[in-house]
């Protein structure tokens, strides 16, 4: 995969980390960051809030590939923290082999998922972090009833949230688990976040966060008519946007009550267990991921309750469907993706795989597909488990 990503689009090589560090210089100098562009990319620009440029700061200080090494080092540690978080949660209910204990670390720091955002100086891995410890730490006080560990779990959720913006919709889990203090933690956390920034760096500032780098990206009028089947999005938007002509706003409603049904369902019953709570928490970061129009990239969020379930659900049917969900979610395929592959095949067989291929793609993406699989094995779990034990 970084043979490939390196050789395809070896232009983009710490494309997100010059933003970042462009982004730090202007601040530095006082200069408004939202209105900076590196010079191999101008129509790249910083779009998360300002207290978020910070930990970018010293950046501004060494040169761009010395930077983009010890960034790429700090997002593989931090990727590796998260490794070693999900081996411990899988730990808590059976012991794992050495070599799984590597598998788990391989597949967080070089999968398919992971990657993209180390060659291109994302930060996605330490939001997995965020999410990950912040849902590990919401079962910890949960099972033990503990406060104290409730309120971190709401920090970290909000950390993630004041990144991205879009996991703050995590909170729903913590709403079913009547979690206020992790509520309130995670809410402290990103409006404090914002405040600060606006301390720091002036309301200017978080105003053009908010009415030039996080509205605008709303994306909504690209699934109008149906959204372009090489568009990288995964969302049930897609399929939607095919079948249903809506404009912006009514289509996300009708995606959200798409969503919202299932996980009604895998909420509804007692969430006595760890694992009953493992996959409503799964099922959660599943919907948010596929509600949104997300990137292939940010589908690393749900590593930390996805890897647990593949080592601890017992099931044969659930678990097939997680497996098979799981093996198609590793598929980052869209209608663009094909015409490369097509293009580098004969006529004879680039041409038929264009004419399937592309019809197919234009409804749902492998990845999307897998992620519905493994909502509907979460269902699955919810049903039996209403039924009888499933451990």
């Amino acid at each position: 995969m970084l043979a490939v990503l390196l050789t395809d689009r070896r232009h983009m090589l710490a494309a997100n980390f010059e933003v970042y560090r462009v982004a730090a210089e202007a601040a530095l100098a006082g200069g408004d960051f939202y209105d900076v562009a590196p010079e191999r990319f101008p129509e790249f620009y910083y779009l998360y809030p300002p207290i978020t440029i910070v930990p970018f700061l010293p950046f501004a200080a060494v040169g761009r590939w010395s930077g983009f090494l010890v960034h790429t080092a700090l997002e593989i540690a931090l990727a590796l923290v998260l490794a070693a978080l999900i081996v411990r949660w899988i730990e808590r209910h059976r012991p794992l082999a050495a070599l799984d204990r590597a598998l788990i670390a391989g597949f967080v720091v070089a999968s398919i998922h992971s990657v993209p955002s180390l060659v291109y100086g994302q930060v996605n891995l330490r939001m997995a972090l965020s999410v990950g410890v912040g849902l590990f730490l919401l079962e910890r006080a949960v099972a033990a009833d503990d406060s104290r560990l409730e309120g971190l779990a709401g920090v970290a959720l909000g950390a993630a949230a004041l990144l991205k913006v879009f996991p703050a919709a995590v909170g729903v889990w913590l709403l079913r688990l009547r979690a206020w203090l992790a509520v309130g933690a995670a809410t402290a956390t990103g409006l404090g976040g914002l405040a600060l920034g606006a301390a720091v760096f002036g309301l200017d500032r978080t105003r053009t966060f908010f009415f030039e780098a996080l509205l605008p990206r709303s994306d909504g009028e690209a699934f109008v008519g149906g959204l372009d089947p090489a568009a990288p999005y995964v969302t049930v938007r897609r399929p939607l946007s095919v079948f249903v002509d809506l404009e912006p706003t009514a289509l996300s409603a009708v995606a959200a009550i798409v969503l919202l049904v299932p996980l009604a369902f895998v909420y509804a019953g007692p969430l006595e267990t760890p694992i009953d709570r493992l996959v409503a928490a799964h099922a959660t970061v599943l919907a948010v991921f596929v509600f949104f129009p997300s990137f292939p990239l940010y589908y690393v969020i749900a590593f930390a309750t996805l890897l647990p379930l593949l080592y601890l659900l017992e099931d044969p049917a659930v678990r097939g469907l997680f497996l098979g969900g799981a093996g198609l979610a590793n598929l980052a395929i869209t209608a663009g993706t094909l015409e490369d592959v097509a293009a580098a095949t004969p006529p004879a067989v680039g041409e038929p795989l264009l004419a399937i291929g592309t019809p197919l793609l234009t409804l749902a993406t492998p990845m999307l597909v897998g992620c519905l699989l493994m909502l509907a094995g979460c269902m699955l779990y919810r049903c039996r488990r209403n039924g009888r034990p499933l451990e």
